[in-house]
C-alpha cells in the first residue's frame, strides 16, 4: 500500500509539474504612462534625484537641491555616505545636469517606465523645475536609455560636493 501511494505521488507530481512548465508565460505589458506628474513646487525644488532598494546592492539615496543651492544628501543603504549631509552647490555645478536634461529631451518624457510583473529592480525617481513646476521621472524598467547619461551626471555633481554631516529633521 506504501509503495502505490510513493508512486501515485510521484505520478502526480510529474504530471502537476508538466502542466506549470506547458503553460504559456506572457510578459505582463510594460507601463509607460504619458500622464505627467508634473506637481506645481510646494517648496523651491530644482532637482530630485533617488535610488531604491533591490535585493542585491543596490544603491539607495534621495538627492535634493533647492533654487538658491542648498542640497540634502539622505544615503541610506550600500552608498559611501549613510546618513544625512548637506552642502551647497553653485549654479555652474547644476548646469551640466541641467543641459543633459534639455539634451535628450527630459521633459517629453512619460512619467512612469515599469512593469510590475519584473522584481528586482531598483526604481529611480528624477525630478527637474521646469517653468514652475516639477517634472519627474520614475524609471524601474526600460525606460529610454538616454536617462543613463542624466543619472551619470547627477551622480557626477553628488561625488564632487562637500558634504557635512546635517541634523535629522521630522521629515525624514
Amino acid at each position: 500500500m506504501r509503495i502505490s501511494l510513493l508512486v501515485f505521488s510521484i505520478l502526480l507530481m510529474t504530471v502537476s509539474c508538466m502542466k506549470q512548465r506547458s503553460a504559456p508565460q506572457a510578459e505582463p505589458p510594460i507601463t509607460q504612462r504619458s500622464e505627467r506628474p508634473v506637481t506645481p513646487i510646494v517648496t523651491d525644488t530644482m532637482l530630485y534625484y533617488s535610488r531604491g532598494a533591490c535585493y542585491g546592492m543596490c544603491p539607495i539615496f534621495e538627492f535634493t537641491v533647492m533654487k538658491d543651492g542648498r542640497a540634502v544628501y539622505i544615503g541610506k543603504n550600500h552608498v559611501d555616505r549613510i546618513g544625512r549631509f548637506q552642502a551647497v552647490i553653485k549654479h555652474s555645478d547644476i548646469a551640466p545636469v541641467l543641459q543633459k536634461a534639455n539634451e535628450i529631451g527630459y521633459f517629453e518624457l512619460n512619467a512612469v517606465y515599469d512593469n510590475e510583473g519584473v522584481q528586482d529592480l531598483p526604481n529611480i525617481i528624477t525630478g527637474i523645475a521646469h517653468n514652475g513646476k516639477l517634472h519627474l521621472v520614475r524609471n524601474r524598467y526600460k525606460g529610454p536609455t538616454a536617462l543613463r547619461m542624466l543619472y551619470l551626471e547627477l551622480d557626477s555633481l553628488i561625488a564632487n560636493q562637500t558634504w557635512n554631516p546635517a541634523t535629522a529633521t521630522k521629515q525624514d
